[in-house]
């Protein structure tokens, strides 16, 4: 179960290599369509970088066509409230976690985030793409006008502790940042308090002493975000947590575009997604040596105790499965392809 620094960059590249590059060019200026996305990233964030990068590619590879603005987390309207936007067409879009609106159809959690399920994005992407799981995202949105045009990941992600969580009984009697959805759950049956407060807040709260650990994003995210100026401890390599951004936009504004758009989007999503798998993961891998060099303390969960996190998660699975016909799908597909791929036994 543990993951080394090979096959983190291998998967990567595997993501990678699923993208077939440059999107077809247009010979004629058209109408331009011009759309809103919010996203759930802070303004100073690598992958914030990553989407207004992936909105110019847009508007270059489908020759002006179609013009996306990226807002930053909060800028037009609250993180956990995009998806109702979304779907009022105040917004176009959102690309953010799905299990945030966890609230209206359970099965956003389970496919946003099959906690201690996945290892590496490169399953989950095959999950998505070959085995229905796209077919599933899209109908959870489908019944709140929203139409998702693809997901991806950030990675695996590392927990930023203010003390050592060095298995899942370092847990109790802590104060945890989580979102909605399993892996929260499973860290509370550990003994753990969860705050839901969205990532943009989650320094702050760490700062306060609010919380005392945050599932944020990955180490290298983290770090850019400034969360080791205050603390000091990480899990890493993450294992528990493996979150989807998905990009969703607005029913009626999908089904007007252009099918050559259309398809050029997609395109440009595919590219975009394994650049950002791939660009984390090697990120990972630099700052864990220079956080190592500031005092930061990187802490390993062992095999039994990974184990011990997923045979929790196994509940929780079970639990979200009863929630809607549309989650116990998910959980049984997911579940069948982990033992597919001998994830589970």
């Amino acid at each position: 179960m543990n993951i080394n620094r090979r096959s983190v960059l291998k998967a990567a590249s595997a993501v990678a290599a699923t993208s077939v590059f440059g999107a077809p060019s247009l010979a004629l200026a058209q109408k331009t369509t011009k759309w809103k996305v919010q996203t759930l990233w802070g303004a100073g964030e690598d992958t914030y970088g990553m989407f207004q990068a992936f909105c110019d590619n847009v508007k270059k590879n489908t020759g002006g066509r179609l013009e996306i603005t990226p807002f930053s987390a909060g800028a037009i309207v609250g993180t956990f409230e995009t998806l109702d936007a979304v779907g009022q067409n105040v917004i176009q879009g959102h690309s953010t976690y799905p299990g945030y609106f966890a609230g209206k159809e359970p099965a956003l959690a389970v496919i946003g985030d099959f906690a201690f399920g996945y290892t590496e994005p490169m399953q989950q992407n095959a999950w998505l793409n070959e085995k229905g799981g796209m077919d599933m995202i899209r109908a959870a949105y489908d019944k709140f006008n929203a139409y998702t045009v693809g997901c991806t990941w950030w990675g695996v992600e590392s927990l930023t502790c203010k003390v050592p969580v060095r298995g899942p009984d370092d847990f109790k009697g802590l104060k945890h940042r989580g979102a909605q959805g399993l892996a929260a759950e499973t860290i509370a049956k550990m003994g753990a308090s969860i705050v839901v407060i969205p990532g943009g807040e989650a320094y702050s709260a760490l700062e306060k002493g609010v919380v005392d650990t945050v599932d944020w994003s990955t180490l290298s995210v983290n770090n850019k975000i400034g969360f080791f100026e205050i603390a000091k401890f990480a899990t890493y390599p993450g294992f528990h947590s493996m979150p989807i951004q998905d990009f969703t936009v607005n029913k009626a504004a999908w089904k007007a575009l252009p099918d050559d758009v259309k398809a050029i989007v997609e395109q440009t999503w595919k590219e975009f997604s394994a650049y950002q798998v791939k660009k984390i993961a090697e990120n990972d891998l630099v700052v864990a040596e220079e956080v190592k060099k500031k005092g930061v303390e990187l802490i390993a969960w062992s095999d039994a105790d990974r184990l011990r996190g997923r045979e929790l998660a196994h509940e929780v699975w079970s639990e979200w499965a009863k929630k809607s016909p549309l989650a116990k799908q998910a959980v049984e597909s997911q579940q069948a392809y982990l033992r597919e791929i001998k994830l589970l036994a």
